[in-house]
């Protein structure tokens, strides 16, 4: 079957390279970060928006995944130690949202107390993050950034958010995460979004459009699990030919997703260009295509490799109209989405 849909998919992308001229995104060269200009640059792009409301613009019939949507890596690392090894990101979740971001990779561990209690804290490798970057500052929580999320839509109901869930903990009882999971979810199910099929922008403003990259040991079905996202860790750092890999989210609708986060910056960028440059995202494909990198080396350091990859990303025309997808970044700030978002034709 994935053999099956991987040659359909062949086919459509050199069906569209013999109709149509493809803008291209060329390889720049290395940058040393987002200057001043290109910040200038990218907020005119898309002034007339808010970053906080830009989906208010976005037809209601629009599916999701049709939509070129900003999103940030490894969300709630903001306050995490050692920042230099396990940062990616120097907004928080409230943040990021007001920035304009709409995707968000929630990466989640059980915490149980000495009483038992259990609840999901937001980890990164080795390293737990925190509420704050006070040395005193307790551990994140899931509740903690639900409550920023929901603030958010609250305030800006036109807007929805994709939240990707992943089991980050290694050693942790799949089925203690999920009951814990849904433990949150059911405090406010008017909020989710949790059907595996996608939707249309009208049917989830002001709501969280939930996606899952961890097993259903539970039972709870294909109506709570939201969109089923089980890529592979793209851990390789020997380049393929084919950066992407498909899954299937249902029998109708697929995934496209490139991560290798283990490339070095150049052929970070290559694969990252050759994924919009091929992109087939549309009504039945979900396309997440990562910009963010922990580079090829023992021990990296992701803000310089966002540095430049960002300030590349700022160089290049994104073609209006041209679907994306959803465009995942490290480091993300309000320039970047907007020049992201404002690829959409509104």
């Amino acid at each position: 079957m994935k053999k099956r849909t991987r040659m359909v998919a062949i086919i459509l992308i050199l069906a569209l390279v013999v109709t149509a001229v493809p803008t291209g995104i060329a390889l720049m060269g290395a940058g040393s970060g987002i200057t001043s200009q290109q910040r200038e640059d990218a907020m005119a792009e898309a002034s007339q928006f808010s970053a906080a409301s830009w989906m208010s613009a976005v037809d209601d019939q629009m599916k999701l995944t049709s939509v070129n949507i900003p999103g940030t890596h490894d969300s709630a690392t903001a306050h995490i130690t050692p920042g230099y090894f396990l940062q990616c990101q120097k907004l928080g979740i409230s943040d990021q949202l007001y920035a304009g971001f709409r995707y968000l990779d929630i990466r989640l561990a059980v915490d149980e107390d000495k009483e038992g209690n259990v609840s999901l804290k937001f980890i990164h490798a080795f390293g737990n993050c925190r509420k704050t970057g006070a040395p005193s500052s307790g551990t994140l929580h899931l509740d903690d950034v639900l409550s920023d999320v929901y603030a958010f839509l609250d305030a800006n109901p036109s807007e929805t958010v994709i939240f990707v869930v992943k089991d980050e903990g290694g050693e942790d009882d799949p089925a203690a995460f999920e009951t814990a999971f849904f433990s949150y979810l059911d405090q406010k199910p008017d909020k989710w979004y949790t059907a595996n099929t996608i939707p249309t922008i009208g049917e989830v403003r002001g709501r969280i459009v939930l996606a899952t990259r961890f097993d259903d040991v539970n039972g709870e079905g294909e109506d709570r699990m939201g969109l089923i996202t089980h890529w592979s860790q793209q851990e390789n750092k020997e380049v393929i030919d084919d950066p992407q890999e498909v899954v299937p989210i249902n029998e109708g609708e697929m995934l496209y997703v490139q991560d290798r986060f283990k490339y070095g910056v150049q052929d970070k960028w290559a694969a990252f260009a050759q994924s919009m440059n091929e992109s087939m995202a549309g009504d039945i494909v979900l396309s997440l295509n990562f910009l963010s990198t922990s580079g090829s080396g023992s021990a990296g350091h992701p803000k310089s490799y966002a540095n430049t990859l960002n300030a590349q990303l700022l160089n290049t025309n994104l073609e209006t109209g041209r679907c994306y997808g959803v465009i995942i970044v490290d480091f993300g700030e309000e320039a970047l989405a907007r020049h992201i978002f404002a690829s959409n034709i509104y």
